[in-house]
C-alpha cells in the first residue's frame, strides 16, 4: 500500500492510500509543516475525508425508505483504500468506490474521487461524488484538515470571513448541533481558550466564502476558499496548537433529529448517473 507525493518549487505534499488522507504539506522555503501531525490521545489524524455522513448520528445510523442503516460518526470513507487514477508532479487524482463492506451498511454503488493540485501559493482540493447505482441516494461529504498553528500558545489568533457575513457561530453540545431559530451572523471569530471548550463550532451560509486565519497582529497567515460547501466547522482542543477548519456539505445531528435521511440537516440527494463536486483552495502566506 503506497503513499503518494506531489512537489513543486515550494511545497512537498504526501497523501496516504488509506482514506486518501493528506498527511503532509511541507513548505520547502521555510521548512514549516502546515498540517497537524498525529498525536495519540490528542488527535490521531491530519486531514480526514467524511462520507456518506458528517458528524455524529444520534441514532448510531440513519433510516432510508424504512430501512435502518448503522453508520459510524463521519461515515466510512476515512477507512477506505484509494486507488491512483492519475499522477503528475503537481497533480494527483485518487478514487475509492463501493465494496462489499460498505454495501452492507450503505447499499448503493458510489464513487468518490479526490483531486489534489499544487500551486505556487498552496493547493486545491476537490471531492467529487458519483452515483453509479440505479437508485438515488442521500449523502453528506466533508473534509476535516487540521493545521499546526500556535493558537494555544499565542493569544489573539482569529478568523475573518469574506465580504458576506456567515450564519453563526453555532456551538455544539455533546457533539450535537442546534441552529433552528437562531439568526445571528458574523464576519469575525476569535480563537480563545474558551472557543472549543464544548466542542466544534459551526457556521452556515458558507458557499463562495473566504476564511482568513489571522495572527495576533492581524496578518493573514492562511486562507481557505470554499465554493460549493454550505457549512464550515471549526474544532480544536483547549491548550493544543491545532486548528481544524472543515468545509462540509452537511452537519452533525440535531439532538432531536428523527433519524430519517430526508430530514437530516444539510444532506444532499444524488440521482443515478450524476455526480457532484466540492472544491476548496488553500493559500499560505510566504512569510508566515
Amino acid at each position: 500500500m503506497n503513499d503518494w507525493q506531489l512537489e513543486n518549487d515550494r511545497y512537498r505534499v504526501t497523501v496516504k492510500a488509506v482514506g486518501g488522507e493528506l498527511s503532509r504539506i511541507r513548505d520547502k522555503l521555510s521548512g514549516r509543516e502546515w498540517l497537524w501531525q498525529p498525536v495519540p490521545g490528542i488527535w490521531n489524524n491530519s486531514a480526514t475525508q467524511l462520507f456518506p455522513v458528517v458528524g455524529v448520528l444520534v441514532h448510531q445510523g440513519i433510516c432510508v425508505d424504512g430501512q435502518f442503516l448503522p453508520l459510524p460518526a463521519h461515515g466510512f470513507l476515512r477507512q477506505q483504500t484509494f486507488d491512483c487514477i492519475e499522477q503528475g508532479e503537481s497533480l494527483l487524482l485518487l478514487e475509492a468506490r463501493a465494496k462489499p463492506d460498505t454495501l452492507s451498511v450503505w447499499p448503493w454503488c458510489w464513487r468518490v474521487q479526490l483531486r489534489l493540485m499544487l500551486h505556487e501559493d498552496g493547493l486545491s482540493v476537490s471531492q467529487r461524488v458519483f452515483n453509479d447505482d440505479r437508485q438515488p441516494f442521500w449523502y453528506s461529504i466533508g473534509w476535516h484538515p487540521g493545521f499546526a498553528l500556535p493558537v494555544a500558545c499565542e493569544s489573539g489568533w482569529h478568523l475573518r470571513f469574506g465580504n458576506n457575513a456567515v450564519k453563526g457561530p453555532f456551538p455544539t453540545h455533546n457533539r450535537t448541533l442546534v441552529t433552528e431559530g437562531q439568526t445571528k451572523t458574523t464576519t469575525f471569530f476569535p480563537l480563545t481558550d474558551a472557543s472549543f471548550r464544548d466542542g466544534a463550532i459551526y457556521f452556515g451560509n458558507c458557499r463562495q466564502q473566504q476564511i482568513r486565519v489571522c495572527s495576533p497582529i492581524g496578518k493573514t497567515v492562511m486562507t481557505l476558499e470554499m465554493v460549493e460547501h454550505d457549512w464550515l466547522a471549526l474544532w480544536s482542543i483547549p491548550g493544543v496548537d491545532l486548528l481544524c477548519i472543515e468545509p462540509l456539505a452537511g452537519t452533525t445531528d440535531a439532538p432531536d433529529f428523527d433519524g430519517h435521511a430526508e430530514n437530516k440537516r444539510g444532506i444532499h440527494q444524488l440521482a443515478p448517473g450524476q455526480s457532484q463536486g466540492f472544491n476548496v483552495r488553500l493559500r499560505f502566506a510566504v512569510d508566515a
